[in-house]
This record gives C-alpha cells, structure tokens and sequence, in this order.
C-alpha cells in the first residue's frame, strides 16, 4: 500500500484526528512525494509550473510552496465561454487543471453552465461549484473516489463536534439546503441529516436545486447589457423570474416554521445560516415564541451567511438564548470547498483538528515562505495552504485566503494531528488581502494551455 493510500483510510475512520500513525510527518512527507511525481504527469499546469520552478523532486515542505495552485485559479476561465456557450473551450479549460481527459464530456446542445456540469457529471467528472458571491464560480474536479472518501469525512468530523450527541434517527431535522445542487455541501448535508432524521421528519425549506447560474446570471447579464448583447425585456424578465422564486421562498419559509414551532418541544436538529437564524428568531418571536421555548436537547448546526446581513452586535447571544443552545450543540468545522473533508472542532476547547491527509502550510503574508516550525512543535501564524493528499482528480496544494494560527504537536487531548486555534479572512482584516503571484503565474499557463 502506498503512503497516499495509507492516509486516506483514514477518511473513513471515526476519529481520525486522535488514531493517527505516530509518525505522521514521515508518512505524508512520502505521500506528497508521491502524489507529486504522479500528478506532474497527469497536469499540464502543475508540470510547467514546477519546470519554471525548478522544481524536480519534494525533498521538503518549502519545495511545495512554489507550486500551490491558489483557490482563485479554478476560476480562470474566461466569462466569455459561459457567455457564448463555448463548452468545448470548457472542457479544454478544466483539463488544465485536472487529473483526468475532459474529451468525454459531451456538449452536445448543451444551454447554460448548469447543462454543462450535469454532462461533465455523467461522463464521470463530479464538478462542484463555489457559491460565486463574486459572479464568477469555482469549479472543481471531483472523481468518485474523491466522494467514497470525502463524504465520510465530513461525516466523522461532524460527529466529533458534538460528542455527546450521536445520529440515531430519532429528531426531527430542518435544514435549508435541498438534496441536489452544484454546491459541494449539497452531498454532503443529505448524508449527514439523513442519519439524524426519524422517518419522514427530514424538513427542507425547498427542495429546488442550487444551481450555478443562480449567482452567476446577474454579473453575465450586465457584461452582456453593456455589450448590448441583452435588451431591457429580457432583464426585465429575468427581475420577474427572481421576484416569483423570492415570494416561492417566503411561503415555503411560512410552511417550513409552522412545522418548526409544531415540533420545537421534541428533540430537534436544524441547520441554517447566522444571517438566516436571526431572520428566524424575528419571525418566531413575532408569532409569539420565546426565548428558550425549545426541547433542552436542541443542536443547530449554524455558522456563515452573515454578509450583506444586517444584524445586531449581539446576534450570536441572542440566537443562542433564544434557542437555549449551549456550545456542546453547536456542531462546526473549518474547511473550504478546496478541502477533503473538515478539520473538526474540539470541544471543549473550540479548536479545531487537521486529518492527517491534510499537510498544512502556513505561509507568510505574500504566500512564499513556509513557516511551519523545524521541529515540528510551537505555533504558527500566517496565511493558510495545504496539501491534500486525498485529492484525486486535482492537485493537492491550494493556497487560501484565510489567515490562521496553528499548533503543531499540541497533543491537546489526545489529538495526534495540528490544530488550528484561530482563523480570519485576510479581506476582512485591517491588513488586507494582497494579489498572490502564484495565481497570476498558474492563471498564464491555463490561458497558454487553452491557446495551445
């Protein structure tokens, strides 16, 4: 067995954050290698990005950095293929960057992005794509031994954040997130509900799918209205489109609390966001429901959607009051949708454990020096890369956007793997974010390769 396989068998163990092999480092030291001379002939990218380099063989974890693809490149492609429904040009954009050909996905009458990704998933490639705030989506390659490992990863580090709770389907569980979508959580979230639901209580605010022009249309429609590609009727139809699923949601949301208040007295499990459970605790308290009028057992599963939200500074208390959740049932990881699985969350102790297929990186600032300690023991602060050794239809070095500060060989109960104690987005920070030179590097050879 190699070293890679090694490691990700523990994808699918419950706690693989504490049964770790005692000598880790050494094992995924040889994984990356591995992974390294195998990739490097499967992707044109990360081979012309480790001949400019210099890159020829992984001696150390510094001789990773220069070649981490950062999380802006799997969105580099140019907005005019979706525009002109130039899906070849897509299939030849996304082999840039994966594991495997793309010539099987057919695209054949293909309409919009949404059509593409189902062909892309038939013929194998199970691309998934990021929420797009900005108007432009991430799609990343996922093959299906990427989800064997993947979903029960989430799974186990989900469990181990609420430790004295276990799935039992024995609650009656809301959720906001439908069954199908192109949103990587989608999978994810029908795995993990479904194990907690008692028969027939599984709640969906809707079941209508997330699909990836749904954040994508509004920016294509205003290149396209300056282009003069688009005239005021098909906004205009477009505004009607989105006003009808916006008053579709409000009366599935009036049905969706009537059953929530119908069933608070039993054991619960709901999932939603921050800026979303605060528009839930207005609604209920106006039906007259109050602070902690919920079973004493309650979990919610809650975390993001506060931006563009217009909260209170206190909105985190107040939910929590209002639902009489203590932190012990408030399950929550640290990922990204560039990540195989979730670093867990530790309670008591609100830190959350790295799996072992997942070497993490901390960088300076600028995203070139490696500043994990030599010894591998103390702390470390910085921008937040890594590489994922389970990653199968993708190369495993991302680099993030998140500044994060991690323990290397805390043992902090019993976990074998670092730890990461706090995390911020450096865009939300006073500092800034700055422009990595490695997305512009990577994103030129995308741009060459589909010259080519």
């Amino acid at each position: 067995m190699t070293a890679a396989d090694q490691l990700i068998a523990y994808a699918t163990k419950p706690d693989p954050f504490r049964t770790a092999p005692d000598d880790l480092a050494e094992l995924q030291m040889a994984a990356i290698r591995e992974r390294f001379a195998e990739r490097r002939q499967q992707i044109r990218t990360l081979d012309k990005r480790a001949e400019e380099t210099g890159v020829t063989e992984i001696r150390t974890l510094a001789d990773v950095v220069p070649l981490l693809f950062a999380h802006t490149n799997y969105k580099s492609y140019p907005e005019a293929f979706i525009d002109t429904g130039r899906w070849k040009h897509m299939n030849a954009w996304l082999r840039t960057l994966c594991t495997y050909p793309t010539d099987d996905i057919d695209v054949n009458g293909v309409r919009d992005v949404d059509d593409w990704l189902d062909r892309a998933r038939a013929a194998g490639h199970y691309l998934f794509a990021s929420s797009g705030t900005s108007g432009k989506s991430s799609f990343l390659d996922q093959s299906q031994k990427d989800r064997d490992a993947a979903i029960p990863a989430c799974l186990n580090a989900f469990d181990l954040s609420t430790p004295n709770y276990r799935p039992n389907h024995d609650r009656s569980v809301f959720t906001m997130m439908p069954s199908r979508g192109t949103h990587k959580m989608t999978e994810v979230s029908t795995a993990h509900f479904s194990r907690w639901a008692a028969p027939g209580e599984l709640h969906r605010l809707s079941d209508e799918p997330i699909l990836a022009m749904d954040s994508m249309r509004p920016a294509q429609l205003r290149r396209m209205l300056a282009a003069g590609k688009v005239g005021p009727g098909e906004i205009a139809a477009y505004e009607e489109q989105m006003v009808a699923k916006r008053h579709r949601r409000a009366e599935a949301m009036e049905v969706w609390l009537d059953k929530l208040i119908s069933r608070r007295h039993g054991p619960l499990y709901v999932g939603m966001m921050w800026g979303v459970a605060w528009q839930v605790v207005e609604k209920l308290r106006a039906r007259g429901i109050r602070d902690g009028d919920f079973h004493p057992e309650m979990i919610m599963s809650v975390g993001g959607g506060t931006k563009g939200a217009v909260l209170p500074d206190d909105y985190r208390d107040q939910i929590m009051r209002f639902f009489g959740l203590t932190e012990d049932r408030l399950p929550n990881s640290y990922a990204m949708v560039e990540m195989s699985g979730f670093c867990a969350l530790i309670q008591p102790h609100g830190v959350y454990a790295i799996p072992p297929w997942i070497v993490p990186l901390v960088l300076d600032k600028t995203g070139e020096k490696l500043l994990n300690p030599a010894d591998g023991r103390g702390i470390a602060e910085g921008r937040m890369a890594f590489f994922d050794i389970l990653a199968d239809a993708r190369w495993g070095g991302i680099i993030s956007g998140d500044k994060v500060q991690v323990e290397f060989g805390s043992g902090l109960d019993g976990v074998k793997t670092p730890i990461v104690r706090s995390v911020a987005r450096y865009q939300d920070l006073a500092e800034g974010e700055d422009k990595l030179t490695c997305a512009g590097s990577i994103d030129s050879y995308v741009r060459g390769a589909i010259a080519a």
